[in-house]
């Protein structure tokens, strides 16, 4: 493994690199409240096959924190990404990328935008929707008068009670740094992560690390979000994982992304929140398979 510090803007990266740097690149993007150490289990499946590049995002373990306002802005994070894969791929350099929770949801605006989608090959997304999407077909779905689709975006609504507490001045903070360890815990070991993994050893200022700096996530995004793709728009090749018994994300918000992504692969995962841990399995032969059917493409392009 290789370890370095990736400079951008008025942060530095913690980014490890793992595996054969000649094979194709996976570069993996946590969510919250995670750090990079949640693929180690796709690390060790997969680095022998592929170059696997994960990194702890703006303010969370081992990255640095920016004191700007707007710091967690959608394009600050997009850039974040651009800065890494130059680093480690070059300038030219293309990665296959693949998101969980946050992580999905910024790999959703960077594979949307030209000037970064030019960069990826394909994109795995697991438990996170395109933000500005998600509220473009929410509001569609109110105003339709159609029950069954407002019925639907209602259970997101109500699965997202956490964003509306994370937008309270003061007492989030104060909560994570009083209770954080066993509330960390709790949450990832009732959503999927073995209460046996190493993941989890680890901590309180640790936990930390983790939660505090990147609430700017839920303060900075929902209310200001990415514009909604246009309709074909989204032109990477896209494999969409749903995990059935998800407490946080609804599949049923997913339903009209095949208009927006002319190549889309559907998955279902009967997995909870984290079921990159729960079900590494078949995780990890879903995104390896679909990145050779990915690669297989372009070579016969190519030739």
């Amino acid at each position: 493994m290789q370890e370095i510090m990736v400079k951008n803007r008025d942060v530095e990266l913690y980014t490890k690199v793992h595996g054969n740097s000649s094979k194709p690149i996976l570069m993996f993007l946590h969510g919250y409240p995670d750090c990079s150490k949640t693929w180690d289990i796709q690390v060790e499946a997969l680095k022998d096959d592929y170059c696997i590049l994960c990194f702890d995002m703006r303010g969370v373990g081992h990255s640095t924190k920016s004191d700007n306002r707007g710091a967690y802005r959608m394009d600050k994070l997009l850039s974040d990404i651009e800065a890494i894969i130059n680093t480690v791929a070059g300038q030219d350099g293309k990665v296959h990328l693949i998101g969980h929770d946050w992580g999905s949801v910024i790999g959703w605006s960077f594979i949307t935008e030209q000037h970064y989608a030019r960069r990826i090959l394909s994109y795995t997304s697991l438990s996170g929707p395109h933000l500005g999407l998600m509220m473009h077909l929410a509001r569609k779905a109110f105003f339709s008068g159609n029950l069954t689709k407002v019925k639907d975006f209602s259970r997101q609504v109500v699965l997202s009670w956490y964003i509306y507490m994370f937008n309270l001045p003061v007492l989030p903070e104060a909560v994570l740094k009083a209770f954080g360890l066993p509330l960390w815990k709790k949450l990832l070991q009732e959503n999927g992560v073995n209460p046996s993994s190493p993941y989890l050893d680890i901590s309180q200022e640790e936990v930390n690390g983790i939660t505090l700096n990147p609430l700017g996530l839920y303060r900075q995004n929902p209310w200001s979000p990415p514009k909604v793709p246009a309709p074909n728009g989204i032109k990477t090749p896209v494999q969409l994982i749903v995990a059935t018994e998800d407490n946080y994300i609804s599949d049923k918000i997913f339903s009209d992304y095949d208009r927006y992504v002319p190549s889309l692969t559907r998955q279902t995962l009967h997995a909870k929140h984290w079921a990159h841990h729960s079900r590494a399995d078949e995780f990890n032969r879903l995104v390896s398979q679909f990145v050779q059917n990915i690669e297989q493409e372009n070579n016969s392009r190519a030739a």
